[in-house]
């Protein structure tokens, strides 16, 4: 370094210029020196501060922050790559600590031995995680499917080594148990269990690692083998052979997408009580307008009602005595009951009866007096006139029943 520092100037300045670093660590790259220094919360003199501290790198005009800056940073948010390899080292240092400790047995040696113990634990979960986090974001956000796969198997890789160290340390646990029981201290049996512990639990997560990056690498692998296939059919179709040397046809012929199969939309039936109203008309006339149904659009609202409509009806009712009807017509030999209530005067506090009306009440007088009547199954037919075109009816004859007709029904049932 170009001056002699302690750990008070390095913090100090870390802090005086935490917007700077905090500005580097998410930009580790391609951050000029025009565009640091053009920054309101440093000068020309805090930058070169920064660089005599080593801090801060240039090259080529290209600032970046130190790299055991950074590396401290990501290892305290458990990001960056995966680097396992130190706690190999650990290991080591573990096993020669060990080794002094059995040879003398002093209290700075069972110092060390924890330091290790602890910066193993730490080391094993933080690399663990990193993993998971590199694996994933990989799968995510990598374009290219065979560096995408190339990553993966590295990660795997790194998975494995991770296993190795695991069973190393374990290892070392076994093989020390019995000097560790010696030592009687409480605070290296608290280290080892929670070693012990945390070991099982990280052997979990990189059997889930396992699973997702054989999953992800499946997937991939199936993503390129599509992607070449392709690649050689646009080859194929590019020189016009693509219905001759492949079955292209036989595939799209089987091939029945949702689209082609005359999808039909929901259909909600509106309420009969609710088309009635005068808002249901409103909606009908819309429907019509929409459709140009001009049936529904020429038709208006229906006017007030008359206060005594009620009334009428009940007076008609009553005057319009269907029996005494009949019994008339039962007394009469002459006329059928078609013709009958055709010529018939009806009483004028009934008021007009039109053609309908009559044709309603004869269907009405042969079904409810059935057995009174003496029907001849013969068509007799009936000519009016609707505007100026002249229609023709056909009904069945119907007389009043006489003596003879009733002994000729019997005669028929005796039959």
């Amino acid at each position: 370094m170009a001056l002699q520092v302690n750990v008070k100037d390095i913090l100090s300045q870390l802090y005086h210029n935490r917007g700077v670093v905090e500005f580097l660590f998410a930009n580790r790259e391609n951050i000029t020196v025009n565009e640091l220094l053009a920054r309101e919360d440093l000068s020309a003199d805090q930058y070169q501060k920064l660089r005599s501290l080593d801090l801060l790198y240039e090259y080529e005009s290209i600032v970046s922050l130190n790299d055991a800056v950074v590396a401290m940073f990501e290892d305290f948010m458990e990001i960056g790559e995966v680097t396992p390899g130190f706690i190999n080292d650990y290991i080591n240092e573990l096993k020669r600590h060990i080794r002094f400790y059995q040879e003398v047995h002093e209290h700075r040696f069972l110092r060390s031995i924890k330091k290790y113990l602890k910066r193993i634990n730490i080391a094993l979960s933080r690399e663990i995680i990193k993993l998971q986090k590199n694996v994933d974001d990989t799968y995510k956000n990598e374009s290219n499917y065979r560096i995408k796969i190339q990553k993966l198997e590295d990660y795997r890789q790194k998975r494995d080594t991770i296993i190795d160290f695991i069973q190393k340390t374990e290892e070392v646990i076994v093989e020390t148990r019995a000097l560790f029981s010696m030592t009687n201290d409480t605070e290296l049996y608290g280290i080892v269990n929670s070693l012990k512990a945390n070991l099982i639990e990280n052997l979990d997560f990189l059997i889930e690692i396992q699973t997702d990056i054989t999953d992800y690498i499946n997937k991939i692998q199936f993503q390129l083998d599509v992607y070449v296939k392709a690649q050689k059919l646009k080859e194929v179709k590019d020189h016009g052979a693509l219905h001759f040397r492949t079955n292209f046809n036989e595939i799209v012929r089987e091939v029945k997408p949702l689209r082609f199969n005359g999808v039909k939309g929901p259909r909600t039936k509106i309420a009969l009580d609710f088309l009635v109203t005068d808002d249901g008309h409103v909606l009908c006339k819309r429907i019509a307008e929409k459709y140009k149904i001009s049936r529904l659009m020429a038709r208006g609202m229906a006017g007030k009602m008359a206060s005594n409509f009620k009334d009428k009806m009940v007076d008609n009712q009553i005057k319009l005595d269907t029996e005494k009807l009949v019994d008339r017509f039962l007394a009469q030999k002459k006329a059928n009951l078609f013709e009958y209530l055709m010529e018939y005067k009806f009483p004028k506090a009934i008021g007009e009866v039109k053609f309908e009306d009559r044709l309603s009440l004869f269907v009405e007088i042969a079904m409810e007096y059935e057995k009174e009547l003496d029907f001849r199954y013969r068509l007799n037919y009936f000519e009016y006139e609707v505007g100026e075109k002249k229609k023709r009816l056909g009904y069945t004859v119907i007389l009043p029943v006489t003596e003879d007709s009733e002994k000729t029904k019997k005669k028929k049932k005796a039959a």
